[in-house]
């Protein structure tokens, strides 16, 4: 009796560790399991965090690609505009030719008795509706290429305007808060240049104020600063 007793409570034993062994595999191959397919959400979610990321960065690079040829669109149309100004409600570029030039001028202003006159050698000097001490739209004219040619216009009075808007008496803050610094200065700083690809716009200030509106045909400009 006591024999069966004891090997009652062996077999009792053995079956509840093997119960508790085949619980612990069960648990062991569910955490596994769970493990494996939180890693797949987790990978899931990883790539598309990537993929986003790249559409993320090819959108900003198309943005940066249309910002920049936007700006560099609006610098030359900036440059282009800047050759131009008005008189008399005429519009006039110091990068047309002589005779479109004059057909304009003579159209809108009185030229002055006795000019054109030589002043240099191919050069001469066109004026127009004369002041009591000088004339408010003046040409120089160079040879350019064997031609005769537009090298400068200069404005005074109140009926020249930039084609940003500044005209005679301007003051220097509107001046270079519409144009910025000047790319050089000369004569002690009274005159503000701007130089672009096939012109320059420079203002003769005095007293704070534009005193003088002057267009050059670059190559002209050049020729002047040499001499």
């Amino acid at each position: 009796m006591k024999k069966k007793t004891t090997t009652a409570i062996l077999l009792a034993t053995t079956m509840m560790l093997a119960l508790m062994g085949c619980g612990s595999a069960s648990t062991d191959t569910d955490s596994s399991s769970d493990a494996a397919s939180v890693a797949e959400v987790n990978t899931d979610t990883n790539t598309t965090d990537d993929t986003s990321k790249e559409t993320d960065a090819d959108t900003d690079t198309s943005s940066d690609s249309a910002s920049t040829d936007s700006s560099e669109a609006a610098s030359t149309t900036t440059a282009s505009s800047d050759a131009s100004f008005t008189y008399k409600n005429e519009t006039f570029t110091i990068l047309d030719d002589l005779p479109t030039t004059l057909d304009k001028i003579n159209a809108v202003g009185t030229i002055v008795p006795g000019t054109p006159v030589e002043i240099d050698t191919g050069s001469k000097l066109y004026d127009y509706d004369a002041t009591k001490n000088d004339a408010d739209f003046g040409i120089v004219t160079f040879t350019d290429n064997g031609k005769e040619s537009v090298g400068q216009i200069s404005l005074m009075g109140p009926n020249a305007k930039t084609s940003k808007g500044i005209g005679i008496g301007s003051s220097l803050k509107e001046l270079t808060s519409t144009y910025g610094e000047p790319t050089t200065k000369r004569a002690k700083g009274y005159f503000y240049d701007y130089i672009f690809d096939k012109y320059v716009l420079s203002f003769d200030t005095n007293d704070d104020k534009v005193y003088v509106i002057y267009y050059y045909n670059l190559d002209y400009y050049n020729s002047r600063s040499k001499s």
